[in-house]
């Protein structure tokens, strides 16, 4: 029997060497795919959230839609404590808070007009704060989520500066929430608008413009009764 060499012990310490660094390198790898994996699951969900939209300073809407990449199945929403609002909408009545919504597709908005910012700082006795617990399931109802939201509506009120309105001013935000209002029917379970983004974006900038025409429209009627005294 040959005794062993030193150069024996070398190559056996060198391939045990490279079996090792071949196992490492095979553990990392199997992270990583498992890493890469769990990344595009995440990032291929449905994303619910509620929240306030105050639409030009003082038009405050209930807002639900799916920021997700893929559609949410059976959405439950809660709200604590139960909405109130400054003037006469009762907005618990809304089929989304009360039965939920069966599906949302991605980029799917829900928006619900809710209060006015003005008189509902008249009003100090309504709570400023709610919080949603939204429950929701992934397309193949095999992942179940669980959100909670903080609907802060004194945010809105420190970000946007609280203006004092003439008589002219005001009535020109209650001809436009009256014309508003006009379109809803609260007893028949509608005043719920659904718009895609495309749709929010266009209602927003048309308000925004009917806004504007209305308030030169009383400027200058405001120059000739001005100009008859």
């Amino acid at each position: 029997m040959n005794p062993v060499s030193w150069t024996d012990e070398w190559q056996v310490y060198l391939l045990a060497r490279q079996l090792l660094v071949l196992i490492a390198a095979a553990v990392v790898a199997w992270r990583q795919v498992l890493e890469a994996r769990e990344l595009r699951r995440e990032q291929n969900r449905p994303f619910v959230v509620v929240d306030f939209d105050v639409d030009g300073g003082y038009l405050i809407y209930l807002q639900v839609a799916n920021l997700g990449t893929s559609l949410a199945r059976d959405v439950r929403i809660e709200i604590d404590p139960p909405l109130e609002s400054a003037i006469d909408i009762d907005i618990g009545k809304l089929k989304m808070l009360n039965e939920g919504i069966a599906s949302l597709a991605p980029g799917k908005k829900y928006r619900a007009f809710f209060d006015m910012g003005f008189r509902r700082n008249e009003d100090s006795e309504l709570p400023m704060n709610y919080v949603a617990k939204v429950s929701y399931n992934d397309e193949k109802r095999k992942r179940p989520f669980n959100e909670t939201v903080n609907l802060d509506l004194d945010q809105y009120m420190e970000i946007r500066t609280v203006t004092r309105h003439g008589l002219h001013d005001i009535y020109g935000q209650l001809e436009r929430i009256r014309k508003v209002m006009e379109k809803w029917s609260w007893s028949a379970g509608s005043g719920l608008i659904v718009m895609t983004p495309t749709e929010s974006r266009e209602e927003n900038t048309r308000i925004r413009e009917a806004m504007e025409e209305r308030r030169q429209r009383l400027e200058e009627k405001q120059a000739e009764d001005d100009s008859t005294d």
